[in-house]
């Protein structure tokens, strides 16, 4: 697996042209993920937070229909592409906010702020997506913002994988994110941050903030950049299986996520750069399950072996993880000023079909104990033989 990163690596320094770029229809043909799709649509015009938030929670198919937290540092802006004003600063704009109290119909204002885009002018193109990164700000939902978009599904039934021998359950077991991300001139990485990505499973909250997975409620493949711009894979994913954490290319953590391919790319500064994410759920009880991801074209990292769940629980993948932020979980990890990261090309591809290579077998996730009357009945008996055996010892 690491031949596989560190090889790419290689060619790609000597000589680029050696190193074959594909493109996102390619990636959806090769994997069959023809099933649904989705465009994040952008506004034609730039939009402030308040606005940008109604954008977002009308158009975007939000899990519990709004963004989760950071909504005050997401605002539509000029493509940093077409201006040389990349670095903007944050402009607030002091309003006071009607909250309801718990007493009859009285209300109390509580003061809160809606940050605008520096600039307003988009020359002719539609604008993208800047998230804010307050000085100071790391984790605990002081900076950047989350959010979950579950924008396409499969019927769940009479469905199949146009994957050959692939099997399916009719939903969206496979499924691809893209989008550009441009990072402004003299941005400071400092120790590191989360970027979006992909998640699935019933609890659309855990996998995250050091909450460990095991393989039935949920699972989290996200982005990550660390000090120096490099890029990684960040996922909460089961590590148990035998040898899994002593592989080359993965770095676990018994409180935090997994690193997959840490320093296997870096990021540029400066200019829009794309991401391509490839997520492929294994069958629960094969260690078969696909994370690839292509930087700018160019295949950064390719993992074909993971448990990414461990039962049924697990049907698809859900969509589009939207998580950034500085961060690790200390104050050395804040960023040193106000930064900004612009997004734009937002797209998901869903197909269906859980992986068909071979793999290791996984222990799946024990079985729910029976329970009704024949349980009950099946206990007493061998309770009673039991007791009859002691007597005889």
């Amino acid at each position: 697996m690491r031949l596989v990163v560190t090889a790419a690596l290689l060619v790609l320094a000597i000589n680029p042209a050696l190193v074959t770029s594909v493109d996102v229809q390619s990636i959806v043909g090769t994997y069959g993920l023809t099933t649904a799709t989705f465009n994040f649509s952008m506004p034609e015009e730039a939009l402030n937070s308040d606005n940008a938030n109604k954008w977002i929670e009308s158009k975007w198919s939000l899990a519990n229909s709004k963004v989760d937290w950071g909504s005050s540092n997401i605002v539509f802006s000029a493509d940093p592409s077409t201006t040389s004003a990349t670095l903007v600063r944050k402009n607030q704009e002091p309003r006071t906010k009607m909250k309801p109290t718990t007493e009859g119909n009285q209300a109390a204002a509580t003061p809160t702020s809606v940050s605008s885009p520096a600039i307003i002018d988009l020359n002719g193109q539609a604008p993208a997506l800047r998230v804010g990164y307050p000085s100071g700000s790391y984790s605990k939902k002081t900076g950047g913002t989350q959010f979950y978009a579950q924008p396409i599904h499969a019927s769940g039934s009479g469905n199949t994988s146009s994957m050959g021998n692939a099997s399916s359950n009719g939903h969206l077991e496979r499924m691809l994110l893209t989008y550009d991300i441009w990072f402004p001139s003299g941005f400071a990485f400092n120790k590191g941050g989360k970027l979006p990505g992909l998640r699935g499973g019933p609890d659309s909250h855990g996998c995250s903030g050091g909450n460990e997975t095991d393989g039935t409620s949920c699972f989290s493949t996200r982005l990550m950049w660390r000090n120096g711009a490099s890029g990684e894979i960040y996922a909460y994913i089961p590590t148990s299986q035998k040898g899994f954490c002593n592989q080359n290319q993965v770095t676990c953590n018994s409180d935090f996520g997994t690193s997959l391919a840490r320093n296997s790319f870096a990021f540029a500064t400066g200019q829009w750069q794309s991401i391509y994410l490839l997520v492929i759920l294994n069958e629960k009880d094969t260690a078969n399950g696909v994370v690839e991801l292509w930087y700018n074209g160019i295949q950064a990292l390719s993992f074909k072996n993971l448990v990414i769940r461990k039962s049924d629980s697990i049907e698809s993948i859900g969509g589009l993880s939207f998580s950034t932020f500085f961060g690790g979980d200390g104050s050395d990890w804040a960023t040193p000023t106000d930064q900004y990261v612009y997004f734009r090309n937002i797209a998901l591809y869903g197909g269906l079909g859980a992986s068909n290579l071979t793999g290791a077998a996984v222990k799946s996730a024990a079985s729910r104990p029976a329970t009704g009357p024949w349980s009950l009945s099946m206990g007493i008996i061998l309770g009673l033989v039991s007791v009859f055996v002691g007597m005889w010892l």
